[in-house]
């Protein structure tokens, strides 16, 4: 492979290039520290904050306290087989829940928590430059790039399945970028693996890495085909990636059979809306406020210029044979499946009933991703330009985790204040959590954004060990833990499942019966007017001073206080 004069201070042109690396001086090149700077300010706040605050992140920690304490003898465990099943099969939303179930013991809710983040953050940074690398073993500088999404939309909101399901995905494009000469029994395996894991995390993602891997294979076989002959074409490039998805295939397969296809009404078609998404980078970045919308465009700015660049640098590649094939092969699969990506966002609905919703918000986290694949088919020459682009990644996503900074602060304050009347609530206690006070950023908010105080009702039931009505997983048929069928008290007082997440929540107290131990009221004094004078807020403080007694306020603000079940006459 011959390589064309360049100028100093440049780098060579090849895809795929198999140069020999830059000798090693001993220090950390200014990759590896802008990459260290940029983890290190991600990773800052959800260390050294007390809490992990996100809007699910709460409930899934519950899911698996349930999970770890469902056979327990005693109140505890008798209040936990009383209100919930626990159902194991596989379904593509299981691998966080085990995660946690596995390091609560060890670690106790608040760092298992921060453990399952803090492995994401690292895991997607690892899997994007594992990725990037087997386009261009030069190219894993351009990890800094996965930093913006470390804090994103879709982190606040807790999708950790999800979230988790991207970075594997990444790891299995990886595994095939790299099989170009051919594939290799125990690769085949190591990718069947991978697709497995992230199945088990979240089905979108490994729905993607099917989509990358499978195009690639396509991709290779007709870029060879002429040199090798179909058959030792189809061997060497095909077999072993549809031998890996074979299992996971067959798991969709029985997954939607056995269930998980039902959903509800179409919700949501297409949107031009959705181009403004893609071109700003305000999904998937954009948490709360709107002063990251700066630091989005920032981010989007650079995918541009570096696709400009890929662009008209897009020649063939300096290699001859088969090699250079193959390098046009994965180009043109990489651009295709960036276009489709960005088509996909477009046109999906917003939601399939309440089962399956953010549908375009989760996909909009795949164009930019494969969009740096892409890329890196194509660098910039210059070494200069690499710590440019990687400077501004870097400088885009540490600008937005400081905006989201004091709103964490705020948040982490409410929170604790609620979880500080777990000492009010005797251990086995069925509770139910109402919120009056609405959740905003604490600058410029949005007017929709992740509540990252809606599920703190989960975490408090882990602390008092009881049992939380308004655990929102278990109201959906595609978790572990699940509320017993009706008449079970969530489905009575909130048959609707949403509203007792509603401001001001919406339910139905008296039909609770005796079931219903403790009511947790949060926020009223610090209620909207339109909040304190609506009819619902009325009628449900009616039901609950009917039926229950004040018995405790939280800390010096009385942001929460509680309420216990009246005794019954004769008790």
């Amino acid at each position: 492979m011959s390589v064309a004069a360049t100028a100093p201070g440049a780098l060579p042109d090849p895809v795929g290039s198999t140069a020999a690396p830059a000798r090693r001086t001993g220090r950390p090149g200014w990759a590896a520290v802008l990459l260290a700077v940029g983890l290190a300010v991600q990773l800052a706040p959800l260390l050294l904050l007390d809490l992990v605050l996100t809007q699910d992140g709460p409930a899934h920690v519950d899911s698996a306290w349930v999970l770890l304490h469902h056979g327990d003898p005693g109140v505890v465990g008798d209040a936990l087989r009383e209100h919930y099943l626990v159902d194991l099969s596989p379904v593509p939303n299981l691998l966080t829940t085990g995660l946690l179930a596995a390091l609560l013991p060890l670690l106790g809710p608040d760092w298992a928590e921060k453990v399952v983040v803090a492995g994401f953050v690292l895991a997607l940074v690892a899997g994007l430059r594992y990725a990037l690398r087997g386009v261009d073993r030069r190219a894993g500088w351009l990890a800094v790039a996965a930093l913006p999404f470390a804090g994103s939309h879709l982190v606040a909101y807790g999708f950790y399945n999800f979230v988790w399901g991207v970075a594997l995905s990444l790891v299995a494009m990886g595994v095939a970028l790299r099989a170009r000469e051919g594939w290799t029994a125990l690769r085949t395996v190591g990718l069947a693996l991978l697709l497995l894991l992230t199945w088990s995390a979240h089905l979108m993602p490994e729905v993607a890495a099917v989509g990358v891997v499978g195009a690639l294979a396509v991709g290779r076989l007709l870029a060879t085909r002429g040199a090798l002959g179909r058959g030792p074409a189809l061997r060497r490039h095909v077999a072993g990636p549809a031998l890996a998805v074979t299992p996971t295939v067959l798991l969709t397969g029985w997954y939607v059979v056995t269930g998980g296809g039902e959903h509800g009404e179409v919700v949501g078609g297409p949107s031009l809306v959705r181009v403004g998404w893609l071109l700003s980078m305000y999904r998937p970045l954009v948490v709360g406020s709107w002063w990251e919308l700066p630091a989005a465009l920032l981010v989007a700015g650079t995918l541009i210029a570096l696709l400009v660049v890929a662009v008209r640098r897009g020649g063939a590649p300096r290699a001859d044979g088969t090699d250079a094939a193959l390098a046009r092969a994965d180009r043109a699969v990489l651009g295709l499946s960036t276009a489709l990506a960005a088509l996909a966002v477009l046109l999906t609905p917003s939601r399939l009933g309440q089962e399956y919703g953010f549908l375009p918000d989760r996909l909009a986290w795949f164009p930019p991703l494969v969009l740096l694949l892409f890329c890196a088919t194509r660098l910039p020459r210059r070494a200069g330009t690499h710590r440019l682009v990687a400077g501004a990644l870097v400088l885009a996503a540490t600008a937005a985790a400081l905006v989201r900074l004091p709103t964490q602060l705020q948040d982490e304050r409410a929170a604790e204040e609620l979880l500080s009347v777990a000492a009010d609530i005797p251990a086995g206690s069925t509770f139910l959590v109402l919120r009056f006070d609405g959740h905003e950023a604490a600058i410029a908010p949005l007017e929709r954004e992740p509540d990252t105080l809606r599920h703190v009702s989960s975490r408090l039931a882990v602390e008092v060990g009881g049992v939380d009505v308004g655990h929102y997983e278990a109201a959906f048929p595609y978790f572990q833990v699940r509320f017993t069928p009706e008449p079970g008290i969530r489905a009575a007082i909130d048959p609707e499942r949403e509203g007792i997440e509603r401001i001001p929540p919406t339910v139905d107290l008296p039909a609770a019966g005796r079931d219903l131990d403790y009511v947790v009221v949060v926020g009223l004094d610090r209620a909207a007017d339109w909040v304190r004078s609506d009819d619902r807020t009325s009628r449900v403080l009616a039901d609950l001073r009917a039926g229950y007694e004040e018995v405790a306020v939280s800390g010096t603000s009385g942001y929460a206080t509680v309420w216990r079940l009246r005794a019954a006459p004769g008790e």
